[in-house]
């Protein structure tokens, strides 16, 4: 009964240190995605899920649902008088949307329910973070994003 207590007590910690890293790539893309070519976001973010004419550019957009740390929630824990402690797993969805005027990347927006907890945008995170550093670095820096 101890350990589940335990458990239960570190899983938000651990799932919210995820978020953090994940809210923190989604902020880093939305400045470090700007400039770069469609060709480069092929690359480091694959195919979009969908394209839309926007005036005189157009807009991808990418999708995310985000889910625990290998899909695991934090286990739930029922205390008399029935009183339940965790077993809900942070969740959200993204989709970022990149303006591209004249074949390169103008803006960055994310739309939908991006906050985990209290990690602005963090359900972004994993679409962007491939893309960090692309233009300037090139592969290693995509490679090091991935890795952290």
């Amino acid at each position: 009964m101890q350990l589940c207590l335990r458990m239960a007590a570190l899983a938000p910690l651990v799932l919210a240190g995820c978020a953090g890293q994940d809210a923190e790539w989604a902020q880093r893309g939305r400045a470090s995605l700007i400039g770069l070519d469609q060709s480069a976001i092929r690359m480091c973010a694959g195919l979009p899920a969908g394209t839309a004419k926007d005036g005189s550019g157009e807009i991808w957009m990418y999708e995310h649902a985000a889910s625990p740390p290998g899909g695991i929630a934090p286990p739930t824990l029922t205390l008399p008088p029935g009183l339940n402690i965790g077993g809900q797993a942070p969740s959200g969805y993204c989709r970022v949307q990149l303006r591209f005027v004249c074949g390169k990347v103008t803006e960055v927006q994310y739309a939908g329910n991006t906050d985990i907890g209290s990690a602005r945008d963090a359900a972004c995170g994993q679409i962007v973070k491939t893309c960090l550093g692309y233009g300037a670095g090139g592969r290693e820096a995509v490679a090091r994003a991935s890795h952290q």
